[in-house]
C-alpha cells in the first residue's frame, strides 16, 4: 500500500497519542505528553496525519507567526517502527508544501533534539543553537533554520520525485 496524508481530525487523538509513546524516551520526554495532548485539543489548525492501510503511521504540523513571516514545524513524528522508510521525509515535504502556500514566509524553524538533528540538516535546515541536555538528561535541545530559498528547493525536489515516481511518491490526499 502507499501512504495517504489529510488534515488531523479529532478523532485521530488517541492514534496520535499512541504514536508520540513509540517516540519515548528517545525522542520525547515522558513529561512532552501533556503538551502534545494540550496542542492536539486546542492548537492542531495545521497538523496532517500520515495513514497507511488505515494504520496512523507519521504526523506533524506548523505554526505560522503573527505576521506570516516564520513558520515553526512542530510536532513532527513517525511511529518508531516505521521509521528511515521515508515517512519522515514525506511529511517534511508535505508540511513545506503547505507553508510555501504562503508567500510572506521567509523562514522555517523548528527545535528537535540530536536524534533528528542529521535528518533536518539532510534537508537544507541549519542549526542555530544547541542545548546540551536542554530537553532531559541525554536529551539536546537543537534549534534549526531553513530559509525560504531553501523551502523552494525541498518543494522543486518534492515535484520532481513526485514526477518521476508517480503520485505515489508524495502519497495522495484521503
Amino acid at each position: 500500500m502507499q501512504p495517504t496524508h489529510r488534515a488531523y481530525q479529532a478523532s485521530d487523538r488517541g492514534a496520535c497519542i499512541a504514536l508520540f509513546e513509540t517516540n519515548v524516551p528517545h525522542f520525547f520526554c515522558e513529561g512532552e505528553q501533556q503538551d502534545f495532548t494540550e496542542f492536539l485539543d486546542v492548537a492542531a489548525s495545521r497538523y496532517l496525519v500520515v495513514l497507511d492501510g488505515g494504520a496512523l503511521l507519521a504526523c506533524g504540523g506548523f505554526t505560522l507567526s503573527r505576521d506570516a513571516q516564520v513558520a515553526s514545524l512542530c510536532w513532527g513524528m513517525v511511529r518508531r517502527d516505521h521509521q528511515r522508510q521515508g515517512l519522515g521525509a514525506l511529511l517534511l515535504r508535505l508540511r513545506l508544501q503547505a507553508i510555501a502556500l504562503s508567500t510572506s514566509v521567509r523562514s522555517v524553524r523548528l527545535t528537535t533534539s540530536q536524534h533528528s538533528q542529521g535528518f533536518f540538516e539532510r534537508h537544507g535546515f541549519e542549526v542555530q543553537f544547541l542545548r546540551p541536555d536542554g530537553f532531559a538528561p541525554g536529551l539536546d535541545e537543537v534549534e534549526m533554520k531553513l530559509e525560504a530559498t531553501g523551502i523552494s528547493q525541498q518543494c522543486r525536489t518534492s515535484l520532481k520525485d513526485h514526477a518521476k515516481a508517480g503520485s505515489a511518491a508524495l502519497g495522495s490526499p484521503s
